[in-house]
């Protein structure tokens, strides 16, 4: 039995045996079969597509407009110069397989030991990285296939890297890889390059020049030094380090290299003939393209794709034409002028009709229409606290709803109107009109911080737990904001409450590759449709009648909100930021004007008129030809009438100096009465004489010039169409406060009335509007004139701002300047105003 056993024991090994030298030789047959199978996969690649590696000139990718029109063509028309290896500086050869493949005439193709380490950063990472490529394999992917990051490109790239190196010899091999790399600004090959980044040949470049093409490749955009300079610097100086660590250079050569300068402008542009003005919209869709589509800018220069955009070159065109005219902008400075930018998207798609980055934006440069973060003042207030308080409970809060406009403190915050004029209460409508400070921010610490928040979140702003504060309600941002999260922001207001992502790429297809990627729209409902008309309903009335009057079309429906800040450099005469945030029913707009950065010498003595006109003859010529249309009232939402009780007539009379002739004025200024309505101004002596000095007045300001230092009071009486007279104001006496203020105030000392509570930036939170028609007539603007009818604000001739500088003595300071308010004692609750203050 024994014997037995043991035998059928030895049997069973031996099977075992057996089936192991067989799934042994299996696995050898299979391995070599399948060595064998990849290099014919290889060869058959290379033969079907051999004329790829013989002409390096792809078809071009076009991008088109919104019309499907031609914008341009990313393929150069002049052909490529190809530079034999036999011309090139060993130093710059060198160079390239330093940093990209120090191996290359060691491996056959494949290096498995980069590939051993890639696949340890793959599993590193839980994705397929694009580490491990040799320069062969390189050339195989830039010749045969798309960038797609998948496993199967991967193993037809090491076939056909095979397969080259089995075809070629590696100088053959490596003088098609420095033709074809790609060296950003839509430059390939090392001759090419060597013009654009340096105006001379490749067989002349330096060392540091040589290193500097070598850095590119791994990242064309970052690396490029007029996009990134101190990034392209760090890399190239790396290059060269390695250069002098793997013998090629000296340390004196590596010093002297590391000490060269970089190149700081192009010798030709690249990327074809983009029209002028075009370059901040073309930049941000390079971005979107890599981002959102996954094809990257050395993929669009490559060739073969056709991207479709939302651009609409009439107003692109119209901004163009409109940022050319130096007479749309403050007066410049000692050494620069004021910066500016603008960006239009579609009020219902989100889709970017055209940009402007910057007066004077540099290819792939900071774009102020995208990257800037600045304090947007008033035009903060609709998303900040009028919207989300109405879409919280639209019968509680409304256009008619009353809202405190006492002067008080909340938790130690006292923000001030812009004339230190207030009233009892305000309806939310007049506020929004008149742009006053007090009712929002009571507004906000009715309904809480929290609520504000989350509304901002919805629309695309997610503020810094530093901004949890009142002082949001005026636009005090502890960083602040771009031009393209406030348009993005009132895309709501006229599309039924939804928001709309800005984006500008619809469709992006490449047909040799098959690839056809659609844009997702990016829509959420931020707003009940009912709250959403209410704030535009409001919005609207602020263009017809109040702050935004400059931004009005002729024959067009405008809504919008307009905003400032102060300098803090300059004084109470100087504003740091102005802004317009508005739409029609076609397109939703931002503007924004100030230094960059601003010091005594660059101060902006305008604010928010200039931006309101910009966006006015921006739009008005871009919709030309476009029939005029109104504005959609969503379904369900209810117009509710307005019914404002007559606001009294508030006038106030302050005595000032006109340094320039030593004469007195009275400036004086009033606000309320029926609209439409026309001012008669009397002057009342000490004796009780009362004397007309102005009739049938529209603006609500005047200048008085004074002989002697009496004593006269004033009174304003209103007149409608009928020339019927309303209810008068009260008399009041002259202010001297003002004057003495003027007189005795240190230098830099803000007046009281310029001290309109702490805000961001350093600044305080006042408000930045002026009433309707306060000088304002159509443009928006008043100026000094003595004698005229039309008062300044004191020292600007401009609208006053929002942000202004700190009351003295609140020190609630970040690092940037920022000055912020308490937060509310419990946020979500109210606050208890302090009636000692109000």
């Amino acid at each position: 039995m024994a014997a037995k056993a043991k035998k059928k024991v030895k049997k069973k090994k031996n099977n075992l045996l057996m089936i192991a030298v067989s799934f042994a030789i299996f696995l050898v047959l299979s391995v070599i079969g399948g060595y064998f199978a990849l290099l014919y996969a290889g060869d058959r690649m290379i033969e079907q597509n051999v004329q790829k590696l013989q002409d390096l000139k792809a078809e071009p990718t076009v991008i088109y407009d919104k019309n499907g029109k031609e914008i341009i063509s990313l393929i150069r028309q002049k052909n490529r110069v190809y530079k034999p290896i036999n011309e090139m500086p060993k130093t710059l050869i060198d160079a390239f397989l330093a940093v990209e493949d120090k191996r290359f005439y060691e491996h056959k193709g494949v290096d498995m030991v980069r590939i051993g380490g890639a696949i340890v950063n793959d599993i590193k990472k839980g994705s397929l990285a694009e580490g491990g490529s040799t320069i062969t394999q390189q050339l195989a992917r830039n010749v045969f296939l798309t960038l797609d990051q998948t496993f199967w490109r991967k193993t037809k790239e090491m076939s056909i890297a095979i397969g080259l190196e089995r075809k070629y010899s590696k100088d053959q091999i490596l003088e098609m890889y420095l033709n074809r790399v790609y060296l950003g600004e839509g430059e390939f090959g090392v001759e090419d390059a060597a013009q654009y980044y340096f105006g001379k040949s490749v067989s002349d470049v330096t060392v540091a020049e040589a290193a500097m093409l070598a850095a590119i490749p791994k990242a064309p955009s970052t690396y490029s030094p007029f996009n990134n300079p101190e990034k392209a610097k760090l890399r190239r100086d790396t290059v060269i380090r390695l250069m002098s660590e793997q013998g090629i250079i000296t340390n004196e050569q590596k010093d002297a290299a590391q000490a060269e300068a970089l190149p700081t402008k192009p010798h030709e542009v690249a990327g074809g003939s983009l029209k002028k003005g075009y370059r901040a919209f073309f930049d941000n869709m390079l971005k979107e393209s890599e981002a959102e589509f996954g094809v990257t800018e050395e993929e669009l220069y490559r060739g073969g794709w056709d991207i479709y955009t939302t651009f609409d070159p009439k107003v692109q065109d119209a901004m163009v034409e409109e940022y050319a005219n130096a007479k749309n902008f403050p007066k410049d400075g000692a050494k620069r002028g004021v910066e500016s930018s603008m960006i239009v998207i579609d009020a219902k798609t989100g889709g970017i009709a055209g940009m402007i980055g910057g007066r004077n934006y540099a290819p792939k440069g900071f774009n102020y229409a995208t990257d800037m973060k600045r304090q947007p003042g008033s035009s903060f207030k609709p998303i900040a606290v009028f919207a989300p308080a109405v879409n919280k409970d639209i019968n509680k809060w409304n256009a008619n709803s009353q809202l405190s406009n006492k002067r008080q403190s909340f938790n130690g915050y006292e923000p001030r109107n812009y004339n230190n004029r207030y009233t009892e209460t305000v309806s939310m409508s007049r506020a929004m009109i008149d742009s006053a400070n007090i009712p929002p921010v009571w507004l906000l610490n009715e309904i809480g911080v929290s609520e504000s928040l989350a509304y901002l979140k919805k629309v695309g702003i997610e503020l810094t737990p530093n901004d949890r504060n009142l002082a949001i309600a005026l636009g005090g941002l502890n960083q602040g904001i771009s031009p393209k999260q406030m348009a993005q922001a009132y895309t709501p207001f006229v599309n039924a409450g939804v928001v709309s992502e800005a984006h500008s790429i619809s469709k992006v297809e490449n047909k040799d590759e098959g690839v056809v990627r659609e844009y997702q729209p990016k829509q959420s409902e931020a707003l009940k449709p009912e709250a959403a008309w209410e704030i535009h309903t409001m919005l609207e009335k602020a263009v017809q009648e109040g702050t935004g009057k400059a931004a009005r079309i002729s024959g067009r429906h405008v809504a919008g909100k307009t905003g400032t800040t102060q300098s803090i450099a300059g004084d109470s005469k100087a504003n740091k930021d102005a802004w317009f945030v508005g739409y029609t029913p076609e397109y939703v707009g931002a503007v924004w004007m100030g230094f960059d950065p601003e010091d005594k010498q660059h101060l902006m003595h305008q604010g928010s008129s200039m931006t309101a006109q910009m966006f006015s003859k921006v739009m008005g010529t871009a919709l030309k030809g476009v029939p005029s249309s109104d504005f959609v009232r969503p379904e369900g939402a209810v117009q509710h009438k307005q019914e404002e009780v007559e606001p009294e007539i508030q006038l106030a009379a302050d005595m000032t100096l006109d340094t320039s002739t030593n004469k007195l004025m009275v400036v004086l200024s009033w606000i309320g009465g029926p609209d439409g309505d026309t001012y008669d101004l009397y002057r009342i002596s000490e004796s009780g004489e009362r004397k007309l000095i102005s009739a049938g007045m529209k603006e609500t300001s005047y200048v008085d010039v004074l002989d002697s230092p009496k004593q006269y009071q004033y009174q304003v009486v209103p007149r409608n169409a009928q020339g019927e007279e309303g209810t008068p104001s009260k008399t009041v006496p002259i202010d001297s406060k003002k004057l003495e203020n003027m007189i005795n105030q240190d230098p830099g000392h803000n007046e009281e009335g310029s001290n309109q509570g702490q805000n961001p930036d350093g600044t305080g939170n006042g408000n930045g509007e002026i009433p309707p028609d306060q000088g304002t007539g159509e443009t928006g603007e008043h100026t000094n004139n003595g004698g005229s009818s039309q008062p300044p604000n004191p020292g600007t001739g401009e609208v006053p701002p929002d942000i202004l500088n700190p009351v003295p003595g609140q020190t609630n300071g970040s690092s940037n300047e920022i000055q912020l308010p308490p937060p509310p004692q419990e946020d979500g609750q109210n606050q208890s105003p302090d009636a000692s203050n109000g």
